[in-house]
């Protein structure tokens, strides 16, 4: 289990509230330098901890997000991952403002994202991003009140966006800002940046370099897509979590992974594979992705042969039945953030329904080689027993292929 950092920077309007955050990377020191990051690979680590690991909504589900780009990121599919309701795109003082990076935008705006221009120097060059955006940073450090007023009067009256000051670090420049007439404010004199932290579920990185090289076969099917992905319980945790981030899903409870992944379409896991390839994942914890895995199969299986309606969905059950273990936090902190159907979080977390029954079978059958619960209607235990059996073969059958890639 991986400790991860991300530094949050509040934004504050004219009567002193928070409206915003601005999402920063940190490592495990507390900043950037030294992590030999460069700026798509700090960005992407940023959104990575952010949408999937950490989770925004700690950061309360009312706050726009900020988000420095590069120009590569903006014009890259990653950025469509994100949340377009909640997040705002810094474009940086350093871009190239070119056609295509203009067409970007205007289609990123298209979308419903807001875009913000960071650290700004007009110049006329910058007429084109300057129709598009909705915010303008202005840099205050060090200014006196004529800096301050010449940067505010720079800009061109006509569809003027909100002005932010940012590096606010006294009240005198605070007041004198308030006067000129900027919108928005950031800086330590209001709050310095924090930082919050999480636990990386641990994950397989060669599974992942397996996905990711399938993946890029157009003529994959959703099934082998769902295959790849339930291989691996924590890429499937991930996958939820940024679900449940995403205005894709748009509050829909989630019955089944297969049910996911066509919600956020190909093109989209390919972006997040790609993000959490970024994330540096360790392999850890083997025996309990081998649990994880094991309990899936087995439901499955159950499913298959008994319970066909509810087959997926006894997968899902399974799979993600001790995340607290995998994540080291309680069953029902891991299961909140997922956008998963309650009768499936009841299963899981108090065991209720057929697909709870199931669960328990499971677990006990792990537990000690025997069952002591009466099974459902149609089951018995000589079968449940031979479906474990073969559930924990496929399991280790499974990472052993896993492991075989690895050598090849």
């Amino acid at each position: 289990m991986n400790n991860i950092f991300l530094g949050v920077q509040p934004i504050f309007d004219r009567d002193r509230q928070v409206v915003a955050y601005e999402l920063l990377f940190r490592d495990a020191s507390g900043g950037f330098e030294g992590s030999r990051l460069d700026g798509d690979a700090a960005t992407s680590q940023v959104i990575i901890n952010a949408f999937s690991d950490i989770g925004v909504e700690r950061l309360g589900r009312d706050k726009l997000l900020f988000l420095n780009l590069t120009e590569s990121l903006l014009a890259s599919d990653i950025i469509q991952m994100l949340p377009p309701e909640r997040v705002v795109l810094e474009i940086l003082e350093t871009a190239q403002i070119t056609p295509e990076l203009v067409d970007a935008v205007r289609q990123l705006v298209g979308q419903g994202f807001r875009i913000a221009l960071d650290d700004f120097i007009y110049h006329t060059s910058w007429d084109p991003l300057l129709d598009l955006c909705h915010i303008v940073k202005f840099d205050v450090l060090g200014d006196d009140e004529r800096a301050m007023r010449a940067k505010f009067e720079s800009l061109p009256r006509r569809n003027r966006p909100q002005l932010l000051a940012e590096k606010v670090e006294n009240k005198f420049q605070f007041v004198e800002c308030l006067n000129l007439g900027f919108d928005l404010f950031q800086g330590y004199y209001l709050a310095r940046p924090r930082v919050i932290s999480g636990k990386r579920p641990p994950g397989n990185r060669i599974q992942i370099l397996n996905l990711l090289a399938q993946l890029q076969d157009d003529s994959i099917s959703l099934q082998q897509v769902e295959h790849l992905i339930a291989q691996d319980v924590t890429l499937s945790y991930r996958l939820l979590r940024i679900l449940g981030n995403a205005a894709i899903s748009q509050g829909r409870p989630v019955h089944n992974l297969k049910q996911a992944i066509a919600l956020v379409g190909l093109r989209a896991i390919r972006r997040w594979a790609a993000l959490i390839m970024l994330g540096g994942l360790n392999v850890e914890s083997q025996f309990s992705i081998t649990r994880s895995l094991t309990y899936a199969r087995f439901c499955q299986i159950v499913g298959e042969r008994h319970l066909h309606a509810a087959k997926d969905a006894l997968f899902t059950v399974g799979l993600f039945s001790n995340l607290d273990e995998l994540l080291e936090v309680s069953l029902d902190e891991a299961l909140q953030p997922l956008p998963l159907d309650e009768e499936i979080k009841g299963a899981i977390l108090r065991h209720e329904g057929l697909m709870g029954q199931v669960l328990v079978i499971a677990k006990r059958f792990e537990s000690d080689g025997s069952a002591t619960v009466t099974p459902p209607a149609g089951l018995d235990m000589p079968s449940l027993s031979a479906y474990f059996l073969e559930a924990f073969a496929w399991a280790q059958d499974i990472q052993s292929e896993m492991t075989g890639s690895s050598n090849g």
